[in-house]
């Protein structure tokens, strides 16, 4: 049978989420240990767009509990930078937990296992949180958004927030596509091969306020008021990315799941209900493919950064700049270096990311893979003044 995506439409996120699940027949979760995985991997409060709103993850207990699921915890893993406690609390899902009683798991704070990928091209293993060994239903709740680097990150995306941290990273480091031989990106290829051993049993896609352009964190709060639930991760996200004005075939890591046959994407193959839901279709502002920001001030050293570190470096550059200018070298310039072929630079040069440490006597080493522009900027004014003494020798 198709694949059943239900869309609900509304103004609160409660009750808009509570309307989609009560049309999805559920399957008996009587005995099942239930792990909801919303977008919380980064500071921010709710309404934003940058994570999935905590009231969408409580209309999710209230009815999986309806429903017969005692056993039910949140988890999330977080990027360098940021605290897990912190973020639970700044997103609101530390109140949540509280109020509905269930556990948080920051899940990079457990042990990691392994799990292999059967004639994965990329990936012949991953390294998961121990936490999901205790759990046999796992719920995707993904905010509806851009990506930078993915196009969208919906409900098969926000499963990468299961690996553990440094494997999260990992997945940006692999081999170009000429390496590979292939038509799309490594990224999206690594991301359909973990497909294939992280698919969520059920699918919540917070549409509520959704983010576009410079996604998943730097981008537009894009008021939509949907929200879809499917129990095939790669259908609802095709659903979910023709809401937003994207073709589901143009979604890389959609299509290459498709071909592994993950599900559909084809859109006349997918029982959408209402039957016409395109009518809430709402284009959002795609993510940038190209940068045209110019920066005189500023020397760049890129030897081999991957897309992460370089996404982070431009919205340091667009938001962040003036607040650098006690930084500046003997030639009234910021020197700013990335990415792990990096062979040489001035002395004083602000060196961002794990991959430039072994050149970290030269300046001021900014440790993380990535590091967020925030954790930079807190790493900088504690080490004010270093640069400018150095350049002026």
């Amino acid at each position: 049978m198709n694949p059943l995506v239900i869309i609900s439409k509304g103004k609160d996120p409660y009750d808009t989420t509570r309307r989609a699940l009560k049309g999805f027949p559920l399957p008996d979760l009587q005995k099942r240990r239930i792990l909801i995985k919303p977008n919380a991997g980064r500071s921010a409060s709710p309404g934003q767009g940058v994570t999935t709103h905590p009231r969408v993850v409580e209309a999710a207990i209230d009815h999986l509990r309806e429903e017969g699921g005692r056993e039910i915890a949140i988890g999330e893993g977080f990027i360098f930078g940021v605290e897990g406690q912190e973020a639970f609390l700044s997103t609101g899902f530390k109140e949540i937990s509280d109020r509905k009683k269930v556990r948080l798991y920051d899940l990079d704070r457990f042990d990691p296992a392994e799990r292999r990928i059967p004639d994965g091209k990329l990936l012949r293993k991953v390294k998961i949180s121990s936490a999901l060994n205790g759990f046999d239903f796992i719920v995707s709740v993904p905010v509806m958004k851009t990506h930078m680097h993915t196009r969208v990150s919906l409900s098969i995306k926000n499963m990468k927030g299961l690996l553990l941290r440094g494997e999260k990273a990992r997945l940006h480091h692999l081999r170009s596509d000429r390496e590979i031989g292939q038509e799309h990106k490594a990224l999206d290829l690594a991301i359909s091969e973990m497909a294939t051993i992280l698919m969520p049993h059920l699918v919540i896609i917070d549409g509520t306020v959704g983010m576009e352009g410079m996604g998943p964190a730097y981008g537009k709060p894009k008021e939509m008021g949907v929200v879809l639930v499917g129990d095939n991760g790669v259908s609802a996200d095709a659903v979910a990315s023709r809401l937003m004005g994207f073709a589901p075939e143009t979604i890389p890591h959609l299509l290459l799941s498709a071909r592994r046959g993950l599900g559909e994407i084809g859109l006349e193959k997918i029982r959408g209900k209402p039957e016409d839901y395109l009518k809430w279709e709402d284009p959002f502002e795609p993510p940038p493919s190209t940068f045209s920001i110019s920066f005189p001030d500023i020397m760049v050293y890129d030897e081999g950064s991957c897309s992460a570190c370089l996404s982070t470096l431009l919205v340091l550059l667009r938001d962040y700049t003036s607040g650098m200018t006690g930084y500046r070298l003997a030639d009234k310039k910021i020197h700013i270096a990335i990415g792990k072929g990096l062979k040489n630079c001035p002395e004083g040069t602000i060196l961002i990311g794990n991959c430039t440490s072994r050149m970290k006597r030269r300046g001021v080493f900014v440790q993380g893979c990535p590091p967020v522009p925030s954790h930079i900027t807190k790493t900088l004014s504690q080490k004010r003044g270093i640069l400018g003494r150095k350049g002026q020798r």
